[in-house]
């Protein structure tokens, strides 16, 4: 088996899920947006800010179950990854989301199994045979800071950037 990818600090694995340095903090990106908001395609955009909030949501629970729980298999198709959102439901997918967030923090202040590997032994899976269950939560963070500055930028196309809790200005 090859070495697994290592991240020891605990504090800088918690500061950028909590979005320190240079990202915002999914708290601030998604701060005040109503459902007719968060469900709009503006410019004839793909995904509405809910249905990226699903992905994100989808992705950070299943990486925060690898770290809490070991792998236990994975989507077998990208459609899977991007869950149907209801329009009445924006409040609630906000709200699993930023505590799939609070739960990756939580698991990395107080896990031991960080170290060990995502993958159990035998399953072939390429893209995560390196990982550990630390790392697979880095791999998240990263993800979601993709994801987090295209609903920045959706925020600006509809006008609803900055939020009422600031924003970076340089």
């Amino acid at each position: 088996m090859s070495t697994l990818y290592q991240m020891e600090d605990r504090n800088l694995r918690i500061g950028l899920l909590s979005g320190e340095g240079g990202f915002h903090s999914p708290v601030v990106v998604l701060d005040g947006l109503s459902a007719e908001q968060a469900m709009a395609k503006p410019h004839g955009l793909p995904h509405s800010l809910a249905e990226i909030v699903a992905h994100m949501c989808f992705w950070q629970e299943w990486f925060n179950d690898c770290a809490r729980s070991g792998f236990a298999g994975m989507a077998e198709h990208a459609a899977e990854g991007w869950p149907e959102v209801a329009a009445d439901g924006w409040d609630d997918l906000r709200g699993r989301y930023l505590a799939a967030i609070e739960e990756a923090k939580r698991i990395v202040a107080t896990s031991d199994s960080l170290g060990e590997a995502l993958l159990p032994p035998g399953v072939p899976l390429e893209i995560l045979a390196k990982e550990s269950r630390g790392s697979g939560l880095l791999h998240a963070v990263v993800h979601n800071g993709h994801h987090l500055g295209q609903i920045v930028t959706m925020r600006q196309l509809l006008g609803l950037w900055p939020p009422a809790a600031g924003s970076m200005t340089w």
